[in-house]
């Protein structure tokens, strides 16, 4: 399937996930903090072997990174910095564009979307998707978008698609995707996260 489209309909109890366009896996790792001495491209055995005993350790900070196209993406196991702070995502969209995905059991879906080190759009669906739960400096950017794929931006309704299909399908619109099979199986480049200064290790 193209895009997220392996996503849609899938139980995933926990989804973390920072794209990047035109950076490569590592450089995006880079930006995000990956600590140096566990940055490797790593075989799915290799990434047992090395992870397994904390791949679901909220503090782990675990993280899988591949391309899609014009695409770099990271996949943070069980963790969620792509989503706690901008500092982060301004980081990596230094120079170009960048986007984290998360979702969790809540429910609630959270789509950032910043270029140039500045957060353009942050829409959390907790709350809803009104104009009261949105930040950055352009918090209408998608908006047309939304409409069109059957949201009403102003109201809580989120359409045919329900809350993270409807995220799914507004990335996609930008062009991001990921291959599961480049997630699960294979050899895939892979790491730890720094934690923010203000969380402890």
């Amino acid at each position: 399937m193209s895009g997220l489209g392996w996503m849609y309909g899938r139980d995933l109890p926990l989804v973390s996930v920072t794209f990047a366009r035109g950076l490569t896996p590592r450089r995006l790792l880079e930006r995000m903090g990956a600590d140096p001495a566990t940055l490797a491209e790593r075989s799915s055995a290799a990434f047992r072997e090395d992870f397994g005993d904390i791949l679901f350790e909220d503090d782990a900070y675990v993280v899988t990174a591949g391309r899609y196209g014009s695409w770099a993406w990271a996949w943070e196991h069980s963790s969620w910095l792509c989503v706690e702070g901008d500092e982060l995502l301004a980081a990596v969209s230094d120079g170009t564009a960048a986007l984290a995905l998360h979702a969790n059991e809540k429910p609630m879906v959270e789509f950032r979307y910043a270029e140039n080190g500045r957060l353009v759009t942050g829409l959390n669906t907790l709350l809803g998707i009104g104009p009261e739960h949105r930040s950055g400096h352009d918090p209408h950017r998608f908006d047309s978008e939304l409409r069109a794929l059957g949201a009403l931006p102003d109201t809580e309704e989120t359409g045919p698609l329900g809350l993270r299909g409807l995220f799914y399908r507004l990335a996609e619109g930008l062009g991001v995707g990921m291959d599961q099979a480049d997630l699960h199986t294979g050899k895939a480049l892979t790491a730890r996260l720094r934690p923010r200064p203000d969380r402890t290790p």
